[in-house]
């Protein structure tokens, strides 16, 4: 009797044909790889998200330096503080996404990362123009300022007393960056009601890598 005949009769038996017992143990290993993946990915979701609450950098991190900030190119989740009138304390969360730049402005160091931001900015009174979110290559929601040094968040081209938000990063290591935030008001300003004069408004951030 032929292999083929002998599956055959296995087949009209209503039986299935023997399997290598290394086919069940290749099941079980799959199902223990797949767990263990799963399992992986939730604890580096619960780290990335502790690390953004925490806001805090690892004692590995380096000094930012800008000739180095496509190095930044990728996906985080990124938190503000709050640490001044009128919100002191408080903070938003969101993804920030950043990529090398195409346009002409990358080779003169004047864009090189251009990106968009998903978060409330309106939580911690942080100002903007243009929609953070744009992914118009004219006017991104955001882009690294190279002279500067910081990246404008929701600038919008060709108004000059408009209103925006920097990141002025200050500490880089491989999974994320942190420094400080900045708002722009234009020809506006926030009073303090307490003093009577300008309010400084502003705070800290840090951005931890998802991708």
């Amino acid at each position: 009797m032929t292999i083929g005949q002998n599956l055959h009769r296995g087949a009209g038996n209503g039986k299935s044909p023997n399997r290598p017992a290394s086919f069940h143990g290749m099941r079980v290993s799959l199902l223990a790889l797949m767990a263990l993946l799963g399992w992986s990915c939730a604890s580096r979701q619960h780290a990335i998200a502790s690390l953004a609450l925490s806001c805090a950098a690892p004692s590995t991190a380096a000094p930012f330096d800008s000739s180095q900030v496509e190095q930044l190119a990728g996906v985080y989740a990124l938190t503000l503080v709050a640490d001044s009138f009128p919100s002191h304390g408080a903070r938003t969360s969101g993804r920030l996404r950043l990529r090398v730049s195409t346009d002409t402005l990358r080779h003169t160091g004047e864009r090189p990362l251009v990106g968009t931001l998903e978060m409330n900015l309106d939580a911690i009174f942080a100002p903007y123009s243009h929609d953070p979110k744009s992914v118009d290559p004219t006017a991104p929601g955001v882009y690294f300022d190279g002279s500067s040094g910081a990246f404008g968040i929701g600038v919008q081209p060709n108004l000059t007393d408009g209103t925006s938000t920097s990141l002025t990063p200050l500490l880089v290591w491989p999974e994320g960056f942190q420094g400080r935030w900045t708002p722009h008001y234009g020809i506006a300003s926030i009073m303090n009601p307490s003093s009577g004069k300008p309010a400084h408004v502003g705070g800290d951030f840090c951005a931890i890598r998802m991708r």
